[in-house]
C-alpha cells in the first residue's frame, strides 16, 4: 500500500511548494520519528498557508494522515503562529480526535519558518550544519505540499500553484494559479498596471528572488509574487552589484558584530558568525579554512536587512563567498562537532511587526484574500525544472494537443526530480530542452 501510495505522489510530480523544491515522494519515503507542519508563514505579506488551513482543511488532514503513514512518524505537530487564534482553534477541533496530532502554538518571530529554526523551536533538537531534519528523526513539510499528496492519491497531479499577490498594487490577494503563467500576469490580477520604476519578488521580502523578467513564468514553488518600487530597501539591495556590496562592506564595516548577534544559524550553535566572513572577504584573503563558516548561512536576510547598523550587506557577501567554495569543491564538514544552540537563541529573536516597520512596509501588511477567480491563460511556459535535482525530460513533441493534467515531462527513475504536467488544456507551441510551451487553441 505504501508503495502505492508514493507511486502516485511520485506520478502527480508533487514537489515541496516552496523553498528549493524537494521531490516528496523521497521525503515521505525516508523513516521519521516526527512529522513537522510547516505552517509557520514568517515571511511577511504572504497569507498562503493560514488561508489554506481554513479553506482547504479537508485535503490538508488526509495529505498529512498519508505522510504520517507513509514517513512512518508516531506523532505529527502543526506549528503555527499563535496569532491565528480563530484558525489554531479549528485546527484543535478538527484534531481532537486524534492522539498523535498535536497544535504548537509559535511567537510572530522571524525566520521562524526556518527548517532548523523550526525543528529547534518545536522539537528542541539542532539539525547538524549543512544538513537537514531527517538527520535527528524529524521530516518538515508546509501546508501546501500535503495538500497535494492528499490530491495525488486520487490521480489529481500537480497543475497549479497557492501565490499571495501583494505589495505595492490595488488589490491583494491570494490566488490559485495555473503553473507557468508570467509574473506579469499574476500582478495584473491584483491591479497592477504601471509598473515603472518598481520591480517585483518571487518569495517574500526576506528571501525572494529579484525578477529579471515579468514575463518569465510562475512555478510550482512559487509561493508569492511581491511588487514594490524600486527605492524600497528590499529592491535596492537586490540591484546592487556585487563590486558595490563589496566596496561598501570594505569601507563601512566597523565589525560590531550585530549581523552575528542576530544570526538564527549561529544561534543554533552553526559557527556562522558573519561578520568575521566579512572582514576576511573585505581583505581579499581567499583563506577557505577561515570562510568555511558561510557553508552554514541560510541566506534569511536578517543580517542585512535588519541587523546592520550600517545598511552592509552581510549575506550578499556570504553568497559570493559560497559560490568561490563551491568552485573550489569546498564542502560542510562537521566532523567531530556536536551542535547546541547558544543560551541566547531565545531571545534575540526578530518580532515580525518590527521587521515589517525597518523594511518599510507598514502600507502593504494588508489582507489578501483567497480569491476564487479560476483564471484561464491563453498561454503557459512549463518549465523542466521546477524542482531540486535534474530537469525533466519533455514526452511530448511540437504540435501535440495535451489535456490539462497530461504528463508532458518526465524524470527518469534513477535520478532526482519531478514529473511536469499540463496545467491548460491546449496544444505544444514551442519546446526545447528548458521549457515546454502550451497554447490554447
Amino acid at each position: 500500500m505504501s508503495k502505492e501510495l508514493l507511486d502516485n505522489i511520485k506520478a502527480a510530480g508533487v514537489v515541496g511548494a516552496g523553498g528549493a523544491g524537494f521531490p516528496t515522494h523521497i521525503k515521505l519515503a525516508a523513516k521519521a520519528e516526527t512529522l513537522i507542519v510547516n505552517a509557520a508563514e514568517c515571511e511577511p505579506l504572504i497569507r498562503v498557508d493560514q488561508q489554506l488551513l481554513q479553506t482547504h482543511a479537508e485535503e490538508f488532514f488526509k495529505g498529512l494522515d498519508i505522510a504520517l503513514q507513509l514517513s512512518g512518524a508516531s506523532q505529527a505537530k502543526i506549528a503555527i503562529k499563535a496569532k491565528h487564534a480563530e484558525i489554531i482553534k479549528e485546527l484543535k477541533v478538527r484534531a481532537a480526535n486524534s492522539k498523535n496530532i498535536e497544535i504548537f502554538e509559535m511567537g510572530d518571530f522571524y525566520p521562524a519558518g526556518d527548517e532548523q529554526v523550526l525543528v529547534y523551536d518545536v522539537l528542541g533538537k539542532v539539525v547538524p550544519r549543512g544538513g537537514i531534519p531527517l538527520a535527528v528523526g524529524t521530516v518538515v513539510s508546509n501546508v501546501e505540499t500535503l495538500i497535494n499528496v492528499a490530491r495525488a492519491v486520487n490521480s489529481l497531479p500537480v497543475t497549479t500553484t497557492f501565490v499571495t499577490v501583494a505589495g505595492d498594487l490595488p488589490k491583494p490577494a491570494t490566488y490559485e494559479l495555473p503553473i507557468g503563467i508570467s509574473y506579469r500576469e499574476a500582478l495584473a490580477l491584483a491591479g497592477a498596471t504601471d509598473l515603472d520604476g518598481k520591480s517585483a519578488l518571487d518569495g517574500g521580502p526576506m528571501m525572494g528572488k529579484l525578477i529579471s523578467d515579468l514575463d518569465a513564468p510562475i512555478t510550482k514553488t512559487t509561493k508569492a509574487v511581491l511588487l514594490f518600487d524600486n527605492n524600497n530597501r528590499v529592491i535596492t539591495e537586490s540591484l546592487m552589484s556585487e563590486g558595490m556590496v563589496l566596496k561598501q562592506s570594505r569601507t563601512a564595516c566597523e565589525q560590531c558584530q550585530k549581523c552575528t548577534d542576530l544570526c538564527p544559524r549561529d544561534l543554533l550553535g552553526h559557527d556562522v558568525k558573519p561578520h568575521l566572513t566579512m572582514r576576511i572577504a573585505n581583505y581579499g584573503i581567499s583563506d577557505f579554512q577561515g570562510m568555511t563558516r558561510s557553508l552554514g548561512c541560510s541566506e534569511c536576510g536578517a543580517c542585512e536587512l535588519y541587523s546592520c547598523p550600517c545598511g552592509l550587506s552581510p549575506r550578499r557577501v556570504n553568497q559570493l563567498v559560497k559560490q568561490q567554495l563551491a568552485k573550489a569543491g569546498v564542502k560542510v564538514d562537521n566532523s567531530g562537532l556536536d551542535f547546541k544552540a547558544l543560551p541566547m537563541f531565545a531571545y534575540r529573536k526578530i518580532p515580525v511587526k518590527r521587521l515589517i516597520a525597518r523594511l518599510g512596509l507598514r502600507d502593504y501588511d494588508r489582507p489578501a484574500p483567497l480569491s476564487t477567480l479560476q483564471y484561464q491563460p491563453k498561454q503557459v511556459t512549463m518549465l523542466l525544472k521546477q524542482h531540486l535535482g535534474a530537469p525533466a525530460t519533455a514526452v511530448v513533441s511540437m504540435g501535440d494537443a495535451v489535456n490539462k493534467g497530461d504528463l508532458i515531462a518526465k524524470i527518469d527513475d534513477d535520478k532526482l526530480g519531478a514529473n511536469i504536467h499540463a496545467s491548460i488544456t491546449g496544444q505544444v507551441t514551442a519546446a526545447n530542452d528548458a521549457a515546454i510551451v502550451l497554447t490554447k487553441n
